[in-house]
C-alpha cells in the first residue's frame, strides 16, 4: 500500500513539474492524508517561487501556510473556482489592512553589471520559469526539446509509396516542442516561419496560413501573435527536412481551473494611475473632487456605504510628470522641479483618509531608472511621499501582493509601446487587448530589444509565475475594464488632459475615470470625475 501511495504522490509532483527530496516524501507518507497534503503542497508551490527540489522544510512550510488559511465556501463559475471565505459581518477597522508582498523588486535585488553572462542568465531564467508552467499542464508536460524533435522526422514520400502499394501505415506522429522564439518571418505564401531554440539546439517551425475553418484561423492568428524572445509550445509533425509543420500554437496561458481569491468582507480597492502631477494638463480640480469623494464629501446616498468601505488605493505609476522625459517637456510643466512635484503630490495624498492604504509603483515619468524591473521611487527625490509613513507603501515595477486574500499584480505597462506595434489589433485605445496577450504569454515584456528596456538580471521578474486575480496597468491613458479567464483586467486611465505631445502622437486620453473593485465579490465599477466625460455620459 505504501509503495503504491509513494508512486501516486511522486506522479502528482512530476506532472506538476516539481521534484521532492526523499526525506520530504517520507514525511508526507506519515501524514494522516498524504494525497491531500501533496495536492496542498502543489497548489501552494504554484502561488510562490518554489525551489528546484522541495525539502522537508519547504513541505512543512507549505502545509503550515495552508493550515492558517480561513475556511472557505467554493462557488463554481464555469471551470474556475471562486473561493469565498467565511462571512465576516463586522465593519472594517480604521486601519485594518491585510497585505502580503509576493514580489517586489527592491533596489538591492535589481542591480547588474550588464555583462554577456548576465543577459544569458536572464533568458535562461525566463526559459526555465515558463517551461515549468508548461510542465504543469497535461497537454504539454510531455514537450520535447527542439534538438530531440529534429530526430523525429517523418518520411512522407515513403508513407505515400506504402499507401500506393496497399500497405498499412502508422498514423503520422505529432510532437510538442517548447522553446524560445529566436527568429520570425513571413514567407511569400504568408506562412509564419519561426525558429524555436533552447540551450541545446533549435528547430524551424512552419505555421501554415491557408488552413480553413475555425482552427485554421486560430492557428494563423496565434502564429501572427508570436513575438521574438517569448517562450512558447508548438505541436505538429516533423517533415523529412527536419522542419516542424505546426498544427497548433500553445501559449502558457492562465489556467481555467484555478481558485480565485476573494476577501472575507465587503471592502473596496481603488485603482488609478498616470496622475502626472506637475504637468500643465494635470486635472487638479478633478483630482481634488476624487479626494473629496474618498473622504465622503458630496457623495450620493447610494455610494455612501461603498465609500465608507474603501481601504486601499493603488497607483500604477507616473505619479508626477517628471523632468526631461520627452523633447520640449519643460514647456508643458507647471512645476519644473522634480522635488517640488513629489512634494505637491504628497500634499494631495495627505488628504486621503488615514484608514486608506496607498500603494504606489513607478512609471516611466517618475524619478526612477527606465529599465525594468524598476525599484521603488527613491526617497532622495520623493521624501515627502515617504513622510506619509505607514499609510503609504512604495514598491517596484512589477509588484505582486495578496490583499485581503486577493492576488493583485501591478505594473505600469511600459511594454504597451511595443505591443501596439507588434501585436495584431493592439492599440492604446483598447489596452485590454495587449493586456490579455501578456496574460496569455505569462510575461509582461515578451520581446527584448524594442522600446521597453530590460535590465540583464539573473531573475526574469517580468514572468507571471502566479496568475493574479487582478492585474492593474497604466501608461495607455485610456481606461479599460475587462476580464480574461477569471483575471480582472484594469487599465486605470489618467488624471492628465491631452498634451501637445499626445496630440502629435495621436493619443486621445480618457481622463478622470476611477475604477474601484469590491474585493469580496470581485465586481468592478467606474466613477467619472472629468466634467467632459460626465457630459458625454449624460448627454
Amino acid at each position: 500500500m505504501t509503495s503504491t501511495l509513494r508512486r501516486s504522490i511522486l506522479k502528482l509532483f512530476i506532472k506538476s513539474g516539481l521534484q521532492i527530496a526523499p526525506d520530504a516524501l517520507d514525511y508526507m507518507l506519515d501524514l494522516e492524508d498524504p494525497l491531500e497534503a501533496a495536492e496542498t503542497v502543489i497548489h501552494q508551490s504554484n502561488t510562490s517561487v518554489a525551489p528546484p527540489v522541495l525539502s522537508r522544510n519547504h513541505i512543512e512550510g507549505f502545509l503550515s501556510t495552508r493550515a492558517e488559511m480561513p475556511e472557505s465556501h467554493d462557488i463554481d463559475e464555469g471551470s474556475t473556482k471562486v473561493v469565498l471565505p467565511e462571512d465576516s459581518s463586522s465593519p472594517p477597522e480604521e486601519s485594518d489592512w491585510s497585505i502580503n508582498v509576493v514580489k517586489n523588486p527592491t533596489l538591492d535585488l535589481v542591480g547588474s553589471a550588464g555583462t554577456v553572462e548576465d543577459f544569458l542568465a536572464l533568458f535562461n531564467d525566463r526559459f526555465r520559469r515558463i517551461k515549468r508552467i508548461y510542465m504543469s499542464r497535461i497537454d504539454t508536460q510531455g514537450a520535447i526539446s527542439p534538438q530531440v524533435a529534429r530526430t523525429r522526422r517523418d518520411d512522407a514520400r515513403h508513407r505515400k509509396a506504402m499507401n500506393r502499394e496497399g500497405m498499412r501505415t502508422q498514423k503520422r506522429p505529432t510532437h510538442v516542442v517548447v522553446g524560445m522564439v529566436k527568429d520570425k518571418r513571413i514567407s511569400r505564401s504568408r506562412n509564419v516561419i519561426v525558429q524555436l531554440e533552447d540551450p541545446e539546439g533549435s528547430i524551424v517551425c512552419v505555421i501554415p496560413s491557408g488552413r480553413e475553418g475555425i482552427r485554421g484561423r486560430e492557428l494563423t492568428d496565434s502564429g501572427n501573435a508570436l513575438l521574438l524572445d517569448e517562450v512558447t509550445c508548438i505541436s505538429g509533425h516533423v517533415d523529412r527536412d527536419g522542419r516542424m509543420i505546426a498544427q497548433s500554437v500553445i501559449f502558457p496561458d492562465i489556467p481555467t481551473a484555478r481558485e480565485i481569491g476573494r476577501a472575507r468582507r465587503d471592502i473596496y480597492a481603488i485603482f488609478i494611475s498616470d496622475l502626472h502631477y506637475g504637468s500643465n494638463e494635470f486635472l487638479e480640480d478633478e483630482f481634488d473632487s476624487f479626494i473629496d469623494w474618498v473622504n465622503g464629501r458630496d457623495v450620493d446616498s447610494s455610494e455612501k456605504e461603498t465609500v465608507r468601505k474603501i481601504r486601499y488605493l493603488f497607483i500604477a505609476g507616473d505619479l508626477v510628470d517628471g523632468i526631461g522625459v520627452y523633447p520640449s517637456q519643460y514647456e508643458d510643466l507647471s512645476i519644473p522641479s522634480i522635488y517640488d512635484q513629489y512634494a505637491g503630490l504628497a500634499d494631495k495624498l495627505r488628504r486621503i483618509p488615514k484608514h486608506v492604504k496607498i500603494i504606489c509603483i513607478p512609471g516611466n515619468h517618475d524619478a526612477c531608472r527606465q529599465a525594468l524591473p524598476k525599484p521603488p521611487i527613491p526617497e532622495e527625490y520623493a521624501k515627502p511621499l515617504y513622510d506619509l509613513g505607514d499609510q503609504i507603501l512604495l514598491m517596484g515595477d512589477p509588484s505582486q501582493l495578496i490583499v485581503e486574500g486577493v492576488n493583485i499584480l501591478l505594473t505600469h505597462g511600459d511594454s504597451l509601446d511595443d505591443a501596439v506595434t507588434q501585436l495584431p489589433g493592439a492599440t492604446y485605445k483598447q489596452p485590454a487587448i495587449p493586456m490579455k496577450e501578456f496574460l496569455r504569454k505569462r510575461h509582461l515584456v515578451p520581446m527584448y530589444g524594442g522600446k521597453t528596456e530590460l535590465a540583464p538580471l539573473h531573475r526574469d521578474w517580468m514572468v507571471i509565475d502566479t496568475p493574479p486575480d487582478i492585474v492593474h496597468f497604466g501608461h495607455a491613458h485610456h481606461n479599460a475594464v475587462d476580464n480574461y479567464r477569471g483575471v480582472q483586467i484594469i487599465n486605470s486611465g489618467t488624471f492628465q488632459g491631452q498634451t501637445e505631445f499626445m496630440r502629435k502622437q495621436g493619443i486621445m486620453p480618457t481622463p478622470g475615470i476611477v475604477t474601484y473593485v469590491n474585493l469580496r465579490t470581485g465586481a468592478p465599477e467606474v466613477k467619472f470625475f472629468y466634467k467632459g466625460l460626465i457630459a458625454e455620459a449624460t448627454g
